[in-house]
């Protein structure tokens, strides 16, 4: 039996809620080498709603600090390629001056691993994060266009140094491929705890989106299976993400909600607006695989962010960015990564 919190918070009073879930969840850290992984997408303004709150990710920092341990990191591998792009995304979301002297590039120090997957054999891993004792993930409670939703299982995907997350989305090729691939990423390092942070949510076509729920909740448990089994019905999907499904019968946790004790109100939300393409099961693969990015021409400011990153080649440069539907793999990497939130998926 696996247990999730769900708790009331503001950004205001989330060391409340984050000191509760250090009691509920107790973890041995003193002497321990820690590192604190947030989600951090790319550059934008924590009230946008796209990378992990700031408040959040202090307040877990001050829960860890007061249990001595022996280290402590704090970074990610946003989805961008240079070095410097990832010390900007930390200070542009503000995370930067919340991890403090504590902030490290994740993609900096890398080790080779194989993969059990047809889509990646080998990859650079983040070695600080391989090498933790333990490993608190702090995801945002957000829905994705390609895996229906981003919570624990999907920030894992950010143990991947650099570009090969765009090549991971190409060696895939589809949604459907890519969700296993995704679970043996997540596989290679399973949080020991995860936080949620669902105080400002994301609903639509995340993980960049312009819709956003004040939902007022933090999310947390050791089973991170069973936390994004917790998340996804709240946000009323019908079919479990398929993410999910893998996760749970390659056994990283539970997925059966019978089988979950959730500690605070658990209900659907209200109105929450799912992805367009629904959640990536077998049943409306071809729904999702359709959609195609559309850029819309008054927000786009010709930056070129979706040309450059494009694991395919499916975007060039024309009066606007334009798209080649027979290149294009349905990654959804330009829209994740676009700074106006000018693509939308049609």
């Amino acid at each position: 039996m696996s247990i999730v919190q769900v708790m009331d918070a503001s950004y205001e009073n989330c060391h409340e809620a984050i000191e509760k879930i250090f009691e509920q969840f107790p973890l041995d850290i003193d002497g321990k080498r820690i590192v604190i992984k947030p989600n951090v997408l790319r550059s934008a303004a924590p009230e946008e709603g796209i990378t992990t709150h700031p408040a959040v990710l202090k307040a877990v920092i001050r829960e860890v600090v007061k249990r001595n341990p022996a280290s402590l990191i704090v970074g990610d591998n946003p989805g961008v390629f240079s070095y410097g792009m990832n010390e900007k995304a930390f200070k542009d979301t503000g995370l930067m001056e919340a991890a403090g002297i504590y902030y490290r590039n994740l993609g900096a120090e890398t080790v080779q691993m194989s993969i059990n997957s047809p889509y990646i054999e080998s990859a650079l891993v983040s070695r600080a994060i391989i090498d933790a004792d333990i490993y608190i993930s702090i995801p945002k409670f957000k829905t994705h266009g390609l895996t229906g939703l981003s919570c624990a299982i999907k920030n894992n995907f950010g143990l991947l140094a650099g570009a090969l997350k765009a090549q991971t989305h190409k060696k895939a090729g589809n949604p459907f491929n890519f969700a296993e691939a995704l679970v043996e990423v997540f596989a290679l390092k399973v949080p020991d705890l995860v936080i949620v942070d669902g105080v400002l949510a994301m609903e639509g076509n995340g993980p960049a989106s312009k819709d956003l729920v004040n939902l007022g909740k933090i999310l947390a448990g050791t089973d991170p299976v069973a936390v994004d089994t917790v998340a996804a019905h709240m946000m009323g999907f019908s079919e479990q993400p398929r993410s999910i499904q893998i996760a749970a019968a390659k056994g990283h946790g539970i997925n059966d909600l019978s089988k979950i004790t959730v500690h605070g109100k658990l209900e659907v939300i209200h109105g929450f607006k799912l992805p367009q393409s629904g959640p990536p099961g077998g049943a409306i693969m071809e729904s999702v695989t359709a959609l195609r990015p559309k850029i819309n021409n008054e927000l786009c400011t010709l930056c070129a962010t979706c040309i450059e990153h494009c694991p395919n080649g499916a975007l060039t440069m024309d009066e606007y960015p334009s798209v080649a539907p027979e290149k294009c793999i349905t990654c959804y990497c330009c829209q994740e990564l676009c700074p106006q939130k000018a693509i939308e998926l049609k």
